[in-house]
């Protein structure tokens, strides 16, 4: 009997059971929250997956089905454990008090609840779904509202709230879509992936400032090609005042191109990232292999610049998911990331210059050592070039259409060209002083701005356009249609903020509706872009024009190119009276563009 009763706790232990399947970690959790200060206290509500939370034995009935009727106690207790003990608020230094639970509720994975504040407040505090509901725990999403105690300290639309969420645990991949919503109306929408550390919700123009200047430093730090770019600038150089226009002219002409991506004017094809990498390796081994044939250094400045165009674009990567935490404060945001950069150039120009000087003096002659680390570079970033090549060759490149749209296009190029050709030619007198180049030398400057500035694809306009989004260019219909692909195709990639705000306002507005169905239909979804058909691209673009207040009509939007590119995005007029909700549509999205003050 003995032995019997070992053998059978050696099979329990050896062999598997069915429950150890609700531990496994989802590969993908989005947590949504919504967050709105009220004074005396901090509510929050936040929905996710019930199979996130491990370790927690629900009741269940039938085929794995959730016991509706016996989950309250068990469903409180997940609630306090994975979600109110995983946040902390604070409202600048002071921090708030612990996150209480004051409801849970099981929802339906169709719940439409959390698509607005109101209706997720009535549905947690609503009664429990019927105990007769068949839902397999894994596909169950538990509601919770949580309420924050100020401890005494009021909180208003002017406080500096500050979110420490640690829900990272929750899946292998966490997304956390975390909306503010003040008194005065405004929202603002934050995405982030894993644990982001403190979350400054309605940032000071200072905070957003450390924090991306703190971005740019890393992303230098962190950039071996940009890196290696600028030893190799900096490489055949030994006096001062040459290396001062040489990074002078790098950093004039990153910051320019920087903010112009920034702000909307870089191309949104799918090919232009990838066409960047490679003419960044490029310039690498260009570089290099002129640091072997023997670089001239008087002209040295000029190369710097035109380079420094193409990895001004390179930097503003950095940026595209970051844009979101400045707030209000773009300019600043985007003044202290360049200065971040610069900081970290300087750093690793302050350690390599001398170094390199006492190489040259004491271990090896400096044209020779010149060579041996140039070719170096030149290998290595060779084989960048040719895998980034490869990447680029996997996209498909679409000839321009000979209209008079292309021609626009090709003016305001034609205007960005002549920009920076204006900021190189008043440059050049200090750089003639610095380095002691020509005057003739500001033909080869041009040269060198045509070729660089080539790669601007500026935004095109379209002059007299017979009609515009205000005037109703979708139906109602098409919008709630649109809302349903975009909830279900795109929201695990990202959410409506990039679509919305500023940052629709500065990358779309007086451009043709055919760019930013072009737009969508290239590049989503992000998981897998150009997989929805024709009539869901037309539903998701109409959708998009609704959360930005433009007003719907009783004209259906169509995919005609011709019909498209003579509709132009124009901003809805501040006295225009606001459209009444409608029973499909949400107030939560019909709101102005000023109203949002995200990006």
């Amino acid at each position: 009997m003995p032995f019997l009763s070992s053998l059978l706790a050696l099979l329990l232990i050896l062999v598997p059971g069915h429950r150890a399947q609700a531990h496994e970690v989802p590969a993908t959790v989005v947590v949504r929250t919504f967050v709105k200060p009220e004074g005396a206290r901090v509510r929050l509500l936040v929905r996710v997956p019930l199979e996130s939370m491990r370790d927690v034995s629900f009741p269940t009935r039938g085929a794995g089905f959730l016991d509706v009727a016996r989950a309250a106690p068990t469903l409180r207790d997940a609630a306090q454990l994975w979600i109110a003990d995983g946040v902390r608020l604070r409202v600048g230094d002071r921090a708030l008090g612990a996150p209480q639970v004051v409801a849970v509720r099981a929802a339906l994975p169709t719940d439409r609840a959390f698509d607005a504040y109101d209706s997720a407040l009535r549905a947690v505090q609503a009664s429990p779904l019927p105990a007769s509901t068949d839902i397999p725990v894994g596909q169950v999403m538990l509601d919770v509202l949580l309420d924050v105690p100020t401890n005494g300290v009021i909180v208003g639309d002017d406080a500096d709230l500050v979110l420490t969420p640690t829900w990272a645990h929750l899946g292998v991949r966490t997304t956390t879509v975390v909306t503010l919503l003040l008194r005065s109306g405004a929202e603002r929408v934050i995405t982030f992936d894993g644990d982001p550390g403190d979350v400054r919700l309605d940032p000071r123009w200072w905070h957003a400032a450390w924090r991306f200047m703190l971005t740019g430093m890393v992303h230098m730090f962190s950039g071996i090609d940009h890196l290696l770019f600028v030893l190799c600038l900096v490489l055949p150089i030994r006096t001062m005042r040459p290396l001062i226009g040489v990074i002078t002219a790098f950093t004039i002409a990153h910051s320019i191109t920087l903010v112009a991506s920034a702000l909307g004017f870089a191309p949104t094809a799918l090919w232009f990232p990838p066409l960047v990498e490679v003419l960044i390796a490029a310039s690498i081994v260009y570089l290099a292999l002129e640091n072997i044939v023997g670089a001239r250094v008087p002209h040295r400045w000029m190369i710097a610049f035109a380079f420094g165009l193409v990895h001004g674009f390179g930097f503003s990567t950095a940026l595209r998911d970051q844009l979101q935490f400045a707030g209000s404060h773009l300019l600043a945001s985007l003044a202290a990331f360049n200065v971040g950069v610069e900081l970290a150039q300087l750093a690793v120009l302050a350690v390599a210059v001398p170094v390199l000087r006492w190489v040259f003096a004491r271990a090896v002659p400096e044209r020779m050592g010149v060579i041996i680390v140039s070719a170096f570079i030149t290998h290595e970033a060779w084989h960048w070039l040719l895998e980034r090549a490869a990447t680029l060759r996997t996209y498909r490149f679409m000839p321009p259409v000979l209209d008079a749209l292309f021609l626009a296009d090709v003016l305001r190029g034609a205007m960005g060209v002549l920009i920076v050709t204006g900021v190189a030619w008043g440059m050049s007198g200090v750089m003639r002083r610095l380095s002691g180049a020509r005057a003739a030398s500001r033909a080869v400057t041009g040269v060198l701005l045509c070729v660089a500035a080539a790669s601007f694809a500026p935004r095109t306009s379209t002059a007299q356009s017979p009609k515009s989004t205000t005037q109703g260019v979708y139906t109602l219909a098409q919008a709630a249609k649109g809302k349903n692909v975009f909830n279900g195709a795109c929201l695990g990639c990202h959410t409506t903020a990039t679509h919305m705000g500023p940052a629709f306002e500065l990358k779309w507005f007086g451009r043709p509706l055919w760019e930013l169905y072009g737009y969508l239909s290239n590049l989503m979804p992000k998981s897998a872009p150009g997989t929805l058909t024709e009539d869901e691209y037309v539903w998701v673009t109409a959708y998009i024009l609704k959360l930005n207040g433009m007003p719907a009509g009783k004209v259906e939007l169509n995919a005609e190119p011709a019909w498209l590119k003579a509709v132009r995005i124009d901003p809805v007029p501040s006295n225009a009276p606001e459209h009444a909700p409608s029973l499909v549509e949400d107030r939560w999205e019909v709101r102005r563009f000023r109203l949002v003050p995200q990006l």
